[in-house]
């Protein structure tokens, strides 16, 4: 065949392009709109994680959402009813071929991930700056033209791109979330599930996890574990470990994993929220409380702002301390267990406003 391309309903929602694509064939099927970052927040957002290690260049780590998109994957798959299958490593010329035939059995398939300097439609980085985290979602080809037709999170109209150049993209350094030439192949279930299904079971699942989780460095009790050890992190490692280790927490609260202008020593405002993304969490689960009358929901939206203003002064707190406009982190322990305290309520709040649902 030598042109198809299938249309679909297109969600545009930034910084979701792990999800957006899934998001889109779901949505479809649906036959209407799902709110924002709605399967990031069942997965990733909203996670913690607090990691050490014996050795190597990171020996403390601490995260609020975890973006390993297959991780992500697995976490939900199962809840929203879908089944996925990751082809990488392969040579250039088998993706495309096998591209070419999941489209014309109508089945769009995910690309990634690839780096957005050879995407002409993102101007600020066509060849400007290397970002090998994205992903698309393949719709369509022209075999004689040697085009595909892809969506993208942050754009609403459907783009195209030249094998030539897809090849290039495609060709990264291998990292934990993908090798180069990389797809994911997505089939949903027969009967596709209610937005209000996913939700519920979803966010249960989720909040008894950070509630209770099953090892001490996860959930809300690894936020009170960092909160009890970060201020030893000084003594415990070498200047360089130290201040790696809080360049990455400050990196990682970032809506995309990006650090603040002021470390990269540029003047502009920041584009990027230092949030862990609870502005978008909150927002979530306040529309969802709304539209299906879960009262409780809306109140834990809430107090997921209000955490997310916390972190944003934790950020901010241990940028000034990286810049040498101060000298102590002494308010650490207090702000991540007022996170904590936060997060808790809301996930208590979450289990409280169904749990005659569940």
């Amino acid at each position: 065949m030598p042109k198809k391309v299938i249309e679909l309903r297109h969600k545009v929602c930034d910084y979701t392009c792990m999800w957006n694509g899934i998001e889109d064939l779901y949505q479809t099927r649906l036959g209407e709109d799902i709110p924002d970052y709605f399967f990031f927040c069942l997965s990733g957002i909203g996670e913690f994680i607090y990691l050490k290690f014996s050795n190597g260049n990171m020996r403390r780590m601490a995260s609020w959402n975890d973006g390993r998109t297959k991780k992500m994957y697995t976490s939900i798959c199962n809840i929203i009813g879908f089944k996925y299958k990751h082809i990488e490593g392969r040579k250039f010329e088998y993706i495309i071929k096998r591209a070419k035939g999941q489209i014309d059995n109508e089945r769009p398939v995910v690309l990634g991930c690839l780096d957005m300097y050879y995407l002409s439609y993102y101007p600020k980085f066509y060849y400007k700056e290397h970002i090998p985290i994205h992903y698309i979602l393949m719709v369509g080809y022209d075999y004689e033209k040697k085009y595909i037709y892809v969506y993208d999170c942050g754009i609403e109209e459907m783009q195209k791109i030249k094998y030539e150049t897809l090849e290039k993209a495609l060709n990264i350094e291998k990292t934990s979330l993908s090798d180069k030439n990389s797809m994911c192949l997505i089939e949903f279930d027969d009967e596709i599930k209610s937005i209000r299904e996913i939700a519920i079971k979803g966010f249960y699942e989720k909040a008894n996890q950070m509630l209770n989780p099953k090892v001490g460095f996860c959930g809300i009790t690894g936020m009170r574990k960092l909160s009890k050890e970060i201020l030893n992190w000084k003594e415990e490692l070498t200047a360089l470990e130290y201040e790696t280790a809080l360049r990455n927490i400050v990196m990682c609260t970032g809506t995309v994993p990006i650090l603040p202008n002021r470390l990269l020593m540029i003047e502009e405002k920041d584009e990027i929220e230092h949030q862990a993304a609870r502005r978008e969490y909150g927002a979530l689960l306040m529309k969802l409380g709304e539209k299906y009358g879960f009262q409780e929901w809306k109140e834990a939206g809430n107090l997921f702002s209000k955490s997310g203003i916390v972190i944003q002064e934790m950020t901010d707190l241990i940028v000034k301390y990286l810049m040498r406009e101060s000298k102590e982190l002494n308010g650490l322990p207090n702000m991540i267990n007022h996170i904590a305290d936060l997060e808790e309520k809301a996930y208590q709040n979450i289990l409280e406003g169904i749990k005659y649902e569940a």
